[in-house]
């Protein structure tokens, strides 16, 4: 146990707890005005000691703003783009109001009335991903012994809608890529670009963004009719660099034979090592290039305005569950790191498959109804001629 004394001050008595934390070394606390609130304190340190929940106090003094600098740079695991969307939640969203609150001084009201007040200029889902970010770096504070308990677990937080998807079908998708050709004539002395053949590609191969601009030609095995996505181009700051995807985004995709034969024919010529899809004037295509040049404006032109290239996974996504495609065969091509992430994402498409299922019970229904009825005749039957 430790030990209380008192000491006088200039503004009076006060009393200083001595005591020994977790690892044996002495400490103490000083300033309190009255003896029970000193004997409070030391009560409380002995039972989060007994409990294993202590925290030196040393350790919570830090600030959130530094804190979640350093917890930032702990992260080798995160992607560019991650590393870049947490920098920008951060400075923008929780230095600002939390940057300079000590950790101890951090309580679940506090982060409670902040996340209130996200509300005000973020949507549901931006509010959950900029809080989740404060809980991460709390969370690892709570495992480098610096606070007791995540103080933003259990958030009273805006519900996250599940907003309306688009789907393309297979005349649409002819359109929208024959759209982009038609506005794509001119960029090479009159020849198309193949951008519309990237349409086609990101509709019926459902590649992510990045990964279809990080894909070159030698990740087209014509052989066996597959993209291997092996790499991804992600911006930071404006500049495009090459990364590599998580494991379960590593996949590789079964191309139609339609679409392998324009492959082969648009990529005839160039080196293994160049994007299959290059820029105008060469490198990797840029998103926003893109869409400015010739995608935004093809949407329009067949009624789907405000369409985006990403959107195109959804399309992918239907057209291969309209063509019979499993759950998990979804996900494989998209590169989900699980069927319950693409069965969340997508259980409006596979709601057919519920009626499918409704339409196979009936059917054994009654065919177990039909075999019952027939045996009782075949009973009755062979009684009556017994008589």
């Amino acid at each position: 146990m430790g030990s209380i004394n008192a000491y006088e001050t200039s503004s009076g008595k006060r009393y200083r707890v001595i005591y020994r934390k977790p690892d044996h070394s002495q400490t103490q606390k000083r300033g309190f005005k009255t003896k029970r609130d000193a004997e409070l304190f030391l009560a409380n340190i002995e039972i989060d000691k007994s409990r294993g929940a202590y925290v030196d106090p040393s350790k919570s003094r830090v600030l959130v703003g530094e804190w979640l600098d350093n917890w930032m740079a702990g992260r080798s695991d995160w992607q560019p783009t991650s590393r870049e969307r947490a920098r920008g939640i951060v400075e923008i969203h929780i230095k600002p109001k939390l940057g300079q609150y000590p950790l101890g001084a951090l309580d679940h009201q506090t982060i409670q009335k902040w996340a209130g007040g996200l509300s005000a200029s973020q949507g549901a889902s931006s509010v959950r991903k900029i809080v989740n970010v404060l809980s991460g770096s709390l969370q690892m504070a709570v495992k480098d012994g610096r606070l007791p308990a995540n103080p933003a677990h259990g958030l009273n937080l805006p519900k996250v809608g599940k907003p309306a998807k688009r789907y393309l079908n297979h005349e649409q998708v002819r359109d929208l890529a024959d759209a982009v050709d038609t506005l794509g004539k001119g960029m090479y002395r009159g020849e198309r670009n193949g951008y519309g053949l990237l349409v086609r590609i990101l509709a019926y191969c459902g590649l992510r963004w990045g990964e279809a601009s990080g894909l070159r030609v030698k990740d087209i095995d014509f052989k066996r009719g597959r993209l291997e996505v092996q790499h991804t181009i992600v911006e930071v700051d404006g500049v495009q660099l090459d990364s590599q995807p998580k494991d379960y985004e590593a996949r590789s995709i079964p191309v139609p034979a339609s679409l392998l034969a324009e492959l082969k024919a648009h990529v005839e010529g160039k080196e293994a090592g160049s994007p299959a899809f290059a820029a105008a004037r060469g490198g990797w295509l840029r998103g926003r290039v893109f869409r400015h040049g010739w995608f935004d404006e093809a949407a329009e032109m067949i009624g789907q305005d405000g369409l985006t290239p990403h959107e195109m996974r959804h399309t992918a996504a239907s057209l291969a569950i309209s063509a019979g495609a499993n759950v998990k065969a979804v996900q494989r091509m998209l590169g989900h790191a699980s069927a319950a992430v693409t069965l969340d994402v997508y259980s409006d498409l596979f709601d057919s498959d519920l009626d499918t299922v409704s339409a196979a019970l009936d059917e054994q229904i009654l065919r177990t109804d039909v075999a019952k009825t027939l045996a009782r005749i075949e009973l009755a039957t062979s009684g009556a001629k017994g008589r």
